[in-house]
């Protein structure tokens, strides 16, 4: 590497979107929506050779190599591919459609949940039966909450549970902890923002994420899904001179 004479301005102000493609899935590279950080680490392993034959002390020599090279995201769109990766889990979309009888237990006290299955499409009706198919009544039984009613301990829900039949809203369910951890692949398809939007790209051929920290899904603030990842030697990438690990294109 050599550097150039003449030296130019390039301060740097990263802007644009993310994508990642799951190894072997042919899915192609697909955004992850609002992103507030890309950032990467590294973690040296060093060895120092003291200079043992003056006193002034120093070092003779020093080897190191890079024992680990990490990256963090900081996600503001909690899509449930996102979850997913933040939770090692599984999607499975939910179609719109009509769901009869799904038959949900409970306890039958006063102000007792009863979550359904799946997401409700509130603009169709819900209908509610006891277990014996006998009617119940809204707002004299039960009350309708945002993913299920609520028990009027007066009426006539008992321990015997009870029969919902309602319209699923189009939507998806996440199952955490279900999914070993996959491999990534990464682009960053950005802007200098410094340097009148001039293109940078940057590729990682293979990372892994760990678990995220924590999720805050109550709160007054936009939530936030950090996420941290390995990344990793690539065996796709052959060549003399080319990096198994990271790739940086940027316009001058």
């Amino acid at each position: 590497m050599a550097f150039s004479v003449v030296h130019r301005e390039m301060s740097y102000i990263g802007v644009g979107a993310v994508y990642l493609e799951m190894l072997g899935s042919g899915a192609g590279l697909l955004p992850v929506g609002n992103n507030s950080q890309l950032e990467y680490a590294f973690d040296e392993e060093k060895q120092e050779l003291p200079n043992y034959m003056t006193p002034g002390g120093g070092n003779a020599n020093v080897q190191s190599k890079i024992s680990s090279f990490t990256g963090s995201m900081v996600l503001h769109d909690f899509t449930p591919e996102n979850l997913a990766l933040a939770l090692r889990g599984s999607v499975a979309a939910v179609v719109a459609g009509t769901v009869t009888d799904e038959v949900q237990e409970c306890a039958g006290v006063n102000g007792e949940l009863i979550p359904f299955d799946f997401p409700i499409d509130h603009s169709a009706a819900i209908t509610v039966k006891t277990a014996a198919d006998a009617a119940l009544t809204v707002d004299v039984d039960y009350t309708i909450t945002s993913t299920g009613i609520v028990v009027i301990g007066d009426g006539d829900i008992t321990n015997a549970g009870v029969k919902v039949s309602y319209t699923k809203a189009v939507g998806a369910i996440m199952e955490a902890l279900v999914a070993s951890g996959q491999e990534f692949r990464l682009h960053f398809d950005g802007v200098n923002d410094a340097q009148s939007g001039k293109p940078v790209a940057i590729t990682n051929h293979r990372i892994k994420f760990s678990p995220t920290s924590g999720l805050a899904f109550l709160g007054s603030e936009f939530g936030e899904i950090p996420l941290q990842f390995d990344v990793l030697s690539s065996p796709s990438v052959v060549g003399s001179g080319l990096s198994k690990y990271m790739r940086i294109a940027q316009a001058m």
